[in-house]
């Protein structure tokens, strides 16, 4: 999968067993490359958490209520 920019994806379980996605896009790009990734990441629709617009980078932090845990 190729990545426009400096975009990056991390998972991160949660103490309850849930799965969140934090999306990091250099500050440079738009919104809208972070979007497109997250609908990469949940392409049955994800929930956004959080947006933050920092100097070097924007984050997003999203879940993906639709997707199951393919693994305990």
């Amino acid at each position: 999968m190729a990545l426009a920019g400096c975009t990056t994806t991390q998972e991160i379980r949660r103490p309850d067993g849930s799965t969140e996605y934090q999306i990091a896009c250099g500050a440079g790009l738009s919104w809208n490359v972070c979007y497109k990734q997250a609908n990469e990441v949940c392409p049955t629709g994800y929930k956004t958490l959080s947006e933050d617009a920092g100097f070097n980078r924007k984050e997003l932090r999203i879940s993906c209520p639709a997707r199951k845990r393919s693994q305990q």
